[in-house]
């Protein structure tokens, strides 16, 4: 349990917060975090080890990857596609 509390705590921006100390504005600050870690146990839960357990950083990682992974094989589609436009338009 002192695992994941200090996993969440480090993980997650829930120290001093730079916002103002209006309710309106501290909510969203202390959710996003939170629903952000949930988003990529939900992507990625059901892969995970149950024995392993979720680490946030490896989830964190995982998502960096696949999201850099895209880009790349979408810039790569971009690419071959504007060259094959321009063998055709010559």
């Amino acid at each position: 349990m002192e695992v994941t509390f200090k996993e969440l705590k480090s993980g997650l921006p829930l120290g001093q917060m730079p916002v103002t100390r209006r309710p309106e504005r501290v909510v969203p600050a202390l959710l996003l975090p939170v629903l952000a870690y949930l988003l990529l146990l939900r992507l990625y839960g059901r892969t995970l080890d149950p024995e392993q357990g979720a680490s946030l950083y490896a989830l964190k990682q995982r998502f960096a990857e696949e999201v850099a992974q895209e880009h790349i094989e979408r810039t790569e589609r971009k690419g071959r596609r504007k060259l094959e436009q321009a063998k055709a338009a010559a």
